[in-house]
């Protein structure tokens, strides 16, 4: 079996080790992967599935994790205590909202001309859905077998609790009596919740918190003074792009537009038109500088060429500046002057040391 090192939350790890040590193995105790398609790209994507009890064995808590490797352009091994580890990889699971999810899989059995659809049974909204998105997965598996979805985990993840309380938040909801409820995908719900994952987001105590949004805040100088407005509006469109790696493009698209961004959008293009402009300049800078230059070493070579003597005259001046400045530089160091002024009188020279003895 081959190791992985992996960053996730602490909770999961309490959970793997009690499976390992087989403590607390409460029938509902379980964590597994799902293999499921990713809402941004639809690509068949890893999740991993906790779901345990409290210790209590009162409450009960659930999650979803994304799984994503985080792989070095250059081969890297991990060392961990006396052993090697050969895939240099980092394992990160990430805690997921489940709508992100949902969004994805409950639009599929939706018609293709755009209209609404009618209301349906959840039951089978999710075998619709699960069919489908598994025979689609199949061309796909015939390349590569991990891109392989099954029915059975989209209906295992579609089944749990926590993810049907979550249905509302992507679903127009009818209830015909106590014990049947419909149900209808909506795009509009879909935006509505969203929406407000992007005011929570935006909100100053939560986007100044990352340095990342507040430098690209300061870059377009929505920073400054006087741009409350544009500052209000900066930080709206970086909470879309954050959940942009969670959308589909049309939905991304519909999200942004519901927004008035246009004073945004001039201002941030000033500022690049502004940016280009100097990079244009500076460039245009040195062109001029480089024939002024160029003619004023073809002024020196015709002048060479008019007067030879003075050419000569030149080049023997500039030898005698090298010559003297070569025995400037060729000044003797501290220890051979000390040396000079040794007394050597009844000294051997150093050539006698090379000869024959007498015999």
């Amino acid at each position: 079996m081959s190791t992985h090192l992996a960053i996730l939350p602490l909770d999961i790890i309490d959970t793997l080790t009690a499976q390992l040590n087989q403590e607390n193995c409460h029938p509902d105790y379980a964590t597994r992967f799902l293999r499921l398609p990713h809402p941004r790209t639809g690509v068949a994507s890893l999740f991993l599935l906790h779901d345990q009890h409290a210790q209590d064995d009162t409450t009960k808590t659930n999650s979803i994790l994304e799984v994503q490797a985080i792989s070095p352009t250059n081969a890297r091994t991990w060392f961990i205590g006396e052993e090697v580890v050969a895939d240099g990889k980092l394992m990160v699971m990430t805690p997921m909202d489940p709508m992100f999810l949902l969004m994805s899989l409950l639009r599929v059995p939706q018609a293709r001309d755009g209209s609404k659809g009618n209301f349906r049974p959840m039951q089978d909204i999710i075998e619709e859905a699960s069919a489908k998105i598994a025979d689609a997965s199949e061309k796909d598996a015939q390349k590569d077998s991990s891109l392989k979805i099954s029915a059975d985990d989209i209906i295992t993840f579609l089944s749990l609790d926590f993810v049907q309380s979550s249905i509302k938040r992507v679903c127009d909801v009818k209830v015909i009596t106590d014990e049947i409820t419909v149900y209808r995908y909506s795009h509009d719900v879909v935006l509505e919740n969203l929406k407000a994952k992007v005011g929570r987001l935006s909100d100053p105590n939560v986007a100044e918190m990352s340095r990342t949004l507040v430098r690209s805040l300061a870059k377009d100088g929505l920073m400054d003074d006087g741009k409350e407005e544009l500052l209000e509006s900066g930080r709206i469109k970086l909470a879309c792009e954050l959940l942009s790696q969670y959308l589909p493009r049309d939905i991304l698209q519909d999200l942004i537009a519901s927004y008035d961004l246009s004073k945004l959008d001039a201002h941030v293009k000033t500022v690049r038109d502004e940016e280009l402009a100097l990079l244009a300049v500076a460039p245009d800078t040195k062109k001029r500088a480089k024939p002024a230059k160029a003619v004023t070493a073809g002024d020196k070579n015709q002048k060479r060429k008019k007067d030879p003597k003075a050419v000569a005259n030149t080049d023997a001046d500039a030898a005698g500046d090298g010559d003297k400045k070569k025995k400037k530089d060729a000044k003797s160091s501290y220890g051979v002057e000390k040396l000079k002024k040794v007394n050597v009188a009844g000294m051997s020279k150093l050539s006698t040391f090379f000869t024959k003895k007498a015999a």
